[in-house]
Parts: structure tokens; sequence; C-alpha cells
């Protein structure tokens, strides 16, 4: 393995077993709840889909490990990170949407959708 690809391992696979990680927390978080209520553990507090920003960072980080020599990720890897990004960003956006109107905006309007201090 060359320094290029050392570099990219060293930098992607913390990211992603870290982001698998915490990712199981949010979907073992939410076997244990009562069904259809609202989610306020955790990563539940800030992001209304945390779960959901991890799967992001999972492709992400396969997309930098992945990557060809002399480029800073994979590119089909890239476009899959994105077609994620953008499905599940509708999806949490719907869901949030979805907990105010059930829940109401007093609990769920200051959470962040998906990614933290964007959206």
């Amino acid at each position: 393995m060359g320094l290029e690809a050392w570099t990219k391992a060293v930098a992607g696979l913390p990211l992603f077993v870290l982001a698998s990680v915490v990712q199981f927390r949010c979907h073992a978080y939410l076997a244990g709840l009562q069904k259809y209520s609202l989610p306020q553990g955790g990563l539940f507090r800030h992001i209304v889909c945390p779960h959901y920003t991890c799967e992001c960072v999972l492709y992400l980080s396969l997309a930098v490990i992945a990557a060809p020599q002399g480029q800073l990720w994979n590119q089909s890897l890239l476009c899959a990170h994105i077609f994620v990004l953008i499905n599940l960003g509708v999806t949490a956006y719907g869901t949030k949407k979805w907990y105010i109107g059930k829940f109401g905006e007093k609990d769920v309007a200051r959470r962040w959708n998906m990614i933290p201090h964007v959206f």
C-alpha cells in the first residue's frame, strides 16, 4: 500500500467506524422507543435524523478510502454519496414536518433536519 492510499485509509477508516457505531446506537435507540413517539435522547435532541447523517458520512468515508491514486475520492462513490444525501435530506425534511404536526413545534423546531448548522 502506497503512502497516498495509506493516508486515505487513515483518514477514512476511523470516520467509517465512528459513523457505523453512532448509526447503530441511533437505530438501537429508535428500536427501543414506543411506536410513533418523539425521539429525544442522544443526538436526537439536536438532529431530527442523526442516523441519516451517519449514513452520509459512511458513503463519504468510503469515497475517500476507495479513491484512485491522484484523486481525493472515488467519483462513483461520491455520486452515491450525493444521491444518498439528497434522498435522505428530503426524507429528514418530511420527518421534521411530520414531527411538528404530531408533537408541536416547541420540541422540534430548533432541531436540525440532518446536518448541524447547515440543514
